[in-house]
């Protein structure tokens, strides 16, 4: 907000009400999103690198290294932590993302992730699916799941 904004007329008190009214609605830009990469219990890694999560989630790398099968779970479009996740650790729009996994499907090479609609069913699926990896907003607090990273997103 700037001061263009307000009416010319506008006392003092009422351009504070403004600002504060703003900044209630607006989430600030500097708010930064927390990013948690689960995994079932069973995965055979203690951390996971921005490299290696890219190489699974465009499902360049299909099974851990004790060989197990990697099961990505993914945030459906149009979900602000999966567009954080795809722009910052992934280094993809979601344009280029449809692009991607259209020339994907098209050749028979992959299909994306299984995706769902909120950070409770990531959490679900990571627990019942051996070898599965997902990202989530908040630190679960269920048994049975390993924390392989904890970053922030901008």
């Amino acid at each position: 907000m700037n001061r263009s904004s307000l009416p010319r007329s506008s006392t003092p008190w009422q351009r504070c009400l403004l600002a504060a009214l703003w900044f209630a609605v607006a989430p600030p830009s500097w708010a930064a999103t927390e990013l948690i990469v689960i995994a079932h219990k069973d995965v055979a890694l203690d951390k996971i690198s921005p490299e290696r999560m890219t190489q699974i989630y465009l499902r360049q790398q299909q099974n851990w290294p004790d060989g197990q099968a990697i099961q990505p779970i993914d945030l459906r479009e149009g979900n602000s932590l999966r567009r954080a996740f795809y722009d910052q650790v992934i280094g993809r729009s979601p344009g280029q993302l449809r692009a991607f996994w259209a020339r994907q499907s098209f050749t028979g090479m992959g299909l994306p992730p299984r995706q769902v609609d909120n950070d409770e069913e990531v959490t679900r699926l990571v627990l019942n699916t051996p070898g599965a990896i997902g990202y989530v907003s908040r630190r679960p607090t269920q048994a049975g799941l390993k924390v392989l990273l904890n970053a922030s997103l901008e």
